[in-house]
């Protein structure tokens, strides 16, 4: 497994693990991570770290769809 596997998994994880640690508060958590995302996006960017920025923003495209599914 590559570092940027490891890099994603670990980012979609903790997507994942605050969803479940605040379910009562599922839309304010998926902002707040959608947030968090667009930063790490930037900070891939500017790396010039294009696979990295990739995932990232299938990840974040996924949190936007659960935010329009509630």
């Amino acid at each position: 497994m590559y570092v940027i596997d490891e890099v994603i998994e670990a980012i979609v994880n903790k997507s994942v693990l605050l969803l479940v640690s605040y379910p009562e508060e599922r839309y304010a958590t998926l902002r707040r991570r959608r947030r968090e995302l667009g930063g790490m996006l930037e900070l891939a960017r500017r790396l010039d770290d294009y696979r990295l920025v990739r995932l990232l923003e299938r990840h974040k495209d996924e949190l936007t769809r659960q935010i329009e599914a509630l």
